[in-house]
């Protein structure tokens, strides 16, 4: 048994565990930081509710690195199964939040309907006897459309379009119908493009209302989102509402310059310019860089990079698909939300309301987000054959 304990904690990916240990207190050090000008007593303790999540995050991450992952990927289908169960449920029993409804008893389904996907797609392509063609191309189409549907319905526009490229980068890396994955990554740039130049020719050109109107319904988007891609496009726009929170944010970044104001010493969340609601979370990005400073937020950047490159790392040492397929799910999940939500909160990105891992306040994505990792690091341990010692 101690011979077994000392095998697996030396196959165990020292980076994974430093990293995503190091995020997690960031996350608790600056949630503080934005919380502590609030006057709610609960909303000032979220800061130690991160930290709670974070302990138990890392038991569940180590208790699951314990078991070989191929047996729990075994279960990806009753796992994918209860999430869309969850997500049908939230429509009709759900709790409103913001005008949203996301939750369902105390927790956000969205989140390991992420997970659950990821599970699913490495199972179904890492199989030896899985003919990686047109049809299989259809199946990993409708197993990705169906979540992001529901989540559609919440709506939660933001989450169900990080599903997508995360699907496509397994599609990719598992070498199924390449030609039908680059005409559907072509499809999905030109109805971007369309939906965008709709906007913006409804913006600047001087058409009649009920003309502007048309364009408008053309893209079938909601309201919210529609003002977000007019912010985007045209960042003076409505300044004092949809483009306040965009403004705000690009001042705190900016003004943070190289080494940042101090630890507790921003000036957009303390006087609050940034609201308070958002910075906890979605903004979080922005009172670390403005407190920071960009040597602080490099910091960050590099912590992130070394999730990412060992966990590719652990994927390239992987003996079979599945393990090689989950990994990298997993590392594509990570990055868009690293990626997405710092581009927005420079004003790089349209604002879509997903988290920074790690780092921003939310209990369900930072337990399904050591869940995933713990994952990867079963991956590492059982993943591959002894290595030969000379």
């Amino acid at each position: 048994m101690l011979k077994q304990v000392i095998s697996h904690l030396r196959r165990l990916n020292p980076f994974l565990l430093a990293c995503m240990t190091g995020l997690t207190l960031i996350g608790v050090a600056f949630i503080y930081s934005s919380c502590s000008v609030r006057e709610d007593p609960e909303l000032q303790k979220l800061y130690m509710r991160h930290a709670e999540i974070g302990v138990l995050g890392l038991a569940v991450y180590l208790a699951v690195a314990w078991f070989d992952y191929r047996q729990v990927l075994r279960w990806s289908w009753f796992f994918y199964g209860a999430c869309l169960v969850l997500l049908v449920l939230v429509p009709f029993i759900g709790e409103e939040t913001m005008g949203a409804r996301r939750w369902l008893f105390g927790i956000q389904p969205s989140e390991p309907a992420k997970l659950a996907l990821i599970m699913i797609l490495a199972w179904l392509f890492g199989r030896r006897e899985a003919v990686r063609g047109p049809w299989l191309f259809l199946l990993a189409l409708v197993l990705a459309g169906v979540p992001a549907a529901l989540i559609l319905m919440q709506p939660d526009l933001g989450t169900a379009m990080v599903m997508v490229p995360t699907a496509l980068a397994m599609l990719f890396a598992a070498n199924v119908a390449p030609r039908l994955l680059w005409g559907f990554v072509l499809m999905g740039v030109v109805a971007a493009g369309l939906v965008m130049g709709l906007i913006y020719t409804a913006e600047r050109t001087d058409l009649p209302p009920e003309r502007r109107a048309a364009l408008i319904h053309a893209t079938h988007l909601k309201d919210h989102q529609i003002k977000r891609l007019q912010v985007f496009m045209f960042p003076d726009k409505d300044l004092h509402g949809s483009g306040y929170n965009r403004r705000q944010s690009q001042i705190a970044v900016g003004s943070g310059g190289f080494m940042g104001k101090g630890y507790l010493k921003g000036e957009q969340y303390m006087l609050g310019y940034l609201p308070p609601s958002i910075s906890s979370n979605d903004f979080i990005f922005a009172v670390l860089a403005e407190e920071a400073g960009f040597r602080g937020s490099l910091i960050v950047l590099l912590l992130y990079l070394g999730l990412l490159w060992p966990g590719l790392w652990v994927a390239f040492r992987c003996q079979d698909d599945t393990g090689r397929l989950f990994c990298v799910g997993v590392v594509s999940l990570i990055f868009c939300h690293m990626f997405i939500n710092i581009a927005m909160t420079i004003g790089m990105m349209p604002i879509t309301g997903l988290p920074l891992p790690f780092i921003s306040y939310g209990r369900t994505f930072m337990l399904t987000m050591m869940l995933a990792l713990g994952l990867v690091q079963s991956v590492s341990i059982h993943g591959r054959e002894p290595e030969t010692r000379f």
